[in-house]
C-alpha cells in the first residue's frame, strides 16, 4: 500500500492545480478532477466531475456501504497555492522520509489517502457509506465547497454523520480551527503642493491613529482567558498604501486588516473594534473622513466531542485533540449541519518552497482511516 500511496502523490502532484485566482501560473482544478474521476471510475464506484465556471472543478464519488444510510464525509482541496521560485514543483521528490513537491503536505496527501481507501474498500465490504470529496478554490475563496453544499449533499441518501476534512494535523484530531474577518479603512484628504500643506488635507498622518487603536485592541485580545485549543485571538494590520508622491501632500490612505476569530465571539464583538478604529482615526486632528468596513469572512469552528470522534481518537493512538490556527473549508460544512473534523498527515512548509509530507505519516493516517471505518 505504500507503493501505492506513494504513486497517487506522485500523479497529483504532476499535475498542475495552482489556484489561477492566486497566481498567473496556476490552470485551476478540470485536470487534477478529471484524473481522480477517473482514479474511481477504473474501481466501478459512482463518481462525477462537477463544473463550477470554466475549469475550478469539484470531483466526488459515492461508495454504498452495508449501511447505506450511514454516510462518512471525506474532503480534501484540490488546488494549491502558487509555485514562484520553486525548482520542479511538479515532480515528487523523495528524501528519505520525505516527499518534496507543490501540494504534498497541503494537501495532496490528503486527496492521495482519499484514492487508497476507496481502492481498498472497492473490494472489501465497508460498513458503512463513503462520500469521497475533492474540491476546488479553498486556497482563496471556497468556491469548491460551497458548491458542494449546495448541489451535491442534497443528494446524497441522508445527512452525513461527521465529515473529516483530511488537511495536515500532524495526525493529531483538530476538533477546533480559527475563523477570521478581513477590515479595510480608507482615510479621504486633500491634495497639495508639498511646500504648501495649508492648502491640503494630509490624510496619512490619521493612520498613526488606526495603528495605535489596532495595537491597542490586539494586546487586549491576548488578556483576554485563551481558548483552551486555539489559544487568543489575534489582529494584524497586512496591508498599508497612500500617497501619490513624495512632493504630495497625500490625498488618500488605506490599512487592511486581518482578524483572526475564536469560536463563540460575537458580530458584535468585532463591529465594535471596527467602530473604535473609525473613531480613534475621526478624533484625529484634522479635517479627513474616514471610513472602514468588513469587507469578507469566514467563521471558526468548534466540534464538540463524541464517541464516534473518540473512537477516532483511539485508533489514532490516543492521540490528544487540538486545534488548528489555519482555517479550513470544515467550517462550512459544520454550518451546514455536519460536524467536521480536520485530521492528515505531518510534514512542513505548507505554502513553502520547501514544502514536504512525511511518507510515514501519510501511510499512518491512511491505516487510521481504514480501521477506523471498519470499526464503525
Amino acid at each position: 500500500m505504500e507503493e501505492q500511496l506513494i504513486q497517487h502523490l506522485k500523479d497529483l502532484v504532476s499535475i498542475n492545480s495552482v489556484n489561477p485566482d492566486l497566481s498567473k501560473l496556476g490552470q485551476g482544478e478540470k485536470q487534477i478532477a478529471e484524473f481522480i474521476h477517473n482514479h474511481f471510475t477504473k474501481l466501478n464506484i459512482e463518481s462525477k466531475v462537477h463544473i463550477i465556471k470554466d475549469d475550478r472543478c469539484n470531483t466526488t464519488a459515492f461508495l454504498k456501504g452495508n449501511n447505506p444510510e450511514k454516510i462518512l464525509l471525506l474532503n480534501g482541496h484540490l488546488d494549491t497555492v502558487g509555485i514562484e521560485d520553486m525548482k520542479d514543483p511538479f515532480i515528487l521528490k523523495n528524501d528519505g522520509d520525505h516527499l518534496y513537491g507543490r501540494g504534498t503536505y497541503d494537501m495532496l496527501a490528503g486527496c492521495a489517502i482519499q484514492m487508497a481507501l476507496a481502492t481498498f474498500f472497492s473490494k472489501t465490504p465497508c460498513p458503512i457509506s463513503l462520500a469521497f470529496t475533492f474540491v476546488a478554490d479553498e486556497e482563496n475563496m471556497s468556491m469548491g465547497m460551497e458548491h458542494l453544499i449546495k448541489h451535491y449533499l442534497p443528494t446524497l441518501p441522508s445527512k452525513p454523520f461527521l465529515g473529516i476534512f483530511m488537511e495536515p494535523t500532524e495526525e493529531a484530531i483538530g476538533i477546533s480551527h480559527k475563523g477570521y474577518s478581513w477590515y479595510e479603512l480608507k482615510i479621504e484628504g486633500l491634495a497639495a503642493h508639498g511646500s504648501r500643506p495649508e492648502q491640503g488635507i494630509n490624510a496619512i498622518f490619521p493612520m498613526e491613529h488606526a495603528l495605535s487603536e489596532l495595537s491597542k485592541i490586539n494586546k487586549e485580545l491576548l488578556d483576554e482567558e485563551p481558548h483552551p485549543h486555539l489559544g487568543h485571538a489575534t489582529l494584524h494590520p497586512g496591508m498599508i498604501s497612500g500617497g501619490t508622491a513624495k512632493s504630495v501632500i497625500a490625498s488618500e490612505s488605506n490599512i487592511k486588516w486581518e482578524r483572526r476569530t475564536l469560536p463563540g465571539e460575537s458580530k458584535q464583538k468585532l463591529d465594535d473594534e471596527l467602530q473604535r478604529v473609525i473613531s480613534a482615526v475621526l478624533k484625529a486632528p484634522g479635517n479627513h473622513k474616514v471610513t472602514g468596513s468588513q469587507v469578507y469572512n469566514r467563521p471558526p469552528n468548534e466540534v464538540k466531542n463524541h464517541s464516534t470522534i473518540e473512537t477516532l481518537r483511539k485508533v489514532a493512538g490516543n492521540k490528544d485533540y487540538n486545534g488548528m490556527s489555519y482555517w479550513a473549508d470544515s467550517a462550512l460544512a459544520t454550518m451546514a449541519g455536519i460536524p467536521s473534523i480536520l485530521f492528515g498527515p505531518a510534514g512542513h512548509g505548507a505554502h513553502a518552497i520547501d514544502e514536504w509530507v512525511s511518507k510515514e505519516s501519510m501511510l499512518n493516517c491512511y491505516k487510521t482511516m481504514k480501521k477506523f471505518i471498519l470499526e464503525l
